[in-house]
């Protein structure tokens, strides 16, 4: 029975250089919608923490989820002891902006990395820098599947497209066979304003990027 807990476990890092990207407003609805499956553990690697700060403000916490906080040094302990448990199916880890060192460590746990890009903000250039940290991940796990997602899409439809091309057409993107999602994450002023709440009905871009993100695993 544990070896087959041990084999279903997968861990989701949202990573990436760039602050204000969205990784927190991406990696709180993930974890929310993987308890909808099955017991889930966000792991909260930000200082700040604002994702911790989320889950108790919107009384997200249940026996299906569980959020703790914790540093970077620890990481590889608390996943080793999640998977031991035998007792959970998914965990997400949500890593704050500018910590090289903790992006390479929550990439090297995860069977999946997701980038969130925000556009107009700059981020293409810090995505480089991001996947060029994902170098030392990939010869550990060559297998380890990336999925960039636009965030605040929609107020300039034709910048999304462009961007959504450049990004496909670069060649580090290529190389590494990073998956672009389809599901944008638009400007919304419920999107804008959601720290703090529980995610709903109306939040049906985040539910389809849930459904993308575990077709990869």
């Amino acid at each position: 029975m544990l070896a087959r807990y041990l084999t279903r476990m997968k861990v989701i890092s949202v990573i990436g250089l760039k602050g204000g990207s969205g990784k927190t407003s991406t990696a709180v609805p993930l974890a929310y919608y993987a308890s909808q499956l099955g017991p889930t553990a966000l792991l909260d690697l930000d200082p700040t923490p604002s994702a911790s700060q989320w889950v108790n403000a919107a009384d997200l916490l249940s026996e299906r989820l569980a959020c703790e906080r914790l540093g970077i040094e620890h990481l590889s302990q608390s996943i080793r002891g999640i998977r031991d448990s035998g007792q959970v199916d998914w965990v997400v880890i949500d890593t704050p902006p500018v910590a090289r060192d903790v992006v390479m460590s929550a990439a090297g746990e995860a069977d999946l990395a997701v980038i969130p890009v925000h556009m107009g903000s700059g981020d293409l250039a810090q995505l480089a820098q991001t996947l060029h940290l994902m170098e030392l991940p990939r010869r550990l796990n060559p297998g380890l599947p990336i999925l960039v997602v636009l965030n605040h899409t929609g107020t300039a439809p034709a910048i999304t497209r462009q961007t959504r091309e450049a990004i496909e057409a670069d060649g580090e993107v290529q190389r590494l066979g990073v998956t672009v999602a389809t599901t944008d994450i638009p400007f919304r002023a419920m999107y804008s304003v959601a720290k703090g709440q529980k995610p709903g009905v109306k939040w049906w871009h985040y539910e389809n990027l849930w459904t993308e993100v575990k077709g990869m695993l």
